[in-house]
């Protein structure tokens, strides 16, 4: 189907965006959860300790703890995202066109990436950035029934940024 092909390449550009995006951020700490994940998610030593070195400094550990903390954080809410596609299918928006008619909900991708920040505030030592993508899932038909029953394919996808804050030790939106 051309609409499947033009979706995957417009998704494929997306994730190319985010990857050279990720590499122009050097200086900040980033994950990428998807298919494939780059890692096993497992704890990856650090790049200049030695194992005979001194350990990690404090601001090190801290980085390290608000860093698994989003990961666990972001993971939630992106099940917590999933489990409103049923929501979202009692909500479906119905138009009726030339054609017949239209039904459509939003739906989410199991994708995303995340970057942390460190910032200035003591209050706030790190800001975390959620970034995944929605789709909105598609169903035509000649009648409002066949549209609300029929198959629904992905018809649109566009990236959504959430920006949270680590504040006493937790993520808050």
């Amino acid at each position: 189907m051309l609409s499947l092909q033009y979706l995957f390449h417009i998704f494929a550009l997306g994730l190319l965006v985010l990857v050279f995006f990720s590499l122009a951020t050097a200086g900040e700490t980033s994950s990428q959860q998807g298919a494939p994940p780059p890692h096993t998610g497992e704890a990856q030593p650090a790049q200049n300790q030695t194992p005979s070195g001194p350990g990690p400094s404090a601001g090190e550990e801290a980085e390290d703890q608000a860093r698994a903390s989003f990961d666990v954080f972001t993971r939630k809410w992106m099940r917590k995202l999933a489990e409103t596609e049923d929501f979202q299918k009692k909500r479906m928006q119905i138009a009726q066109t030339q054609e017949g008619f239209v039904a459509e909900y939003i739906g989410y991708l199991p994708y995303r990436y995340t970057r942390i920040k460190l910032t200035q505030s003591e209050a706030t030592p790190f800001i975390g950035i959620l970034t995944y993508y929605k789709k909105t899932m598609r169903s035509v038909g000649k009648t409002k029934k066949q549209a609300i029953n029929g198959l629904f394919e992905q018809a649109e996808t566009s990236q959504v940024s959430e920006i949270f804050r680590y504040t006493k030790g937790e993520w808050v939106y």
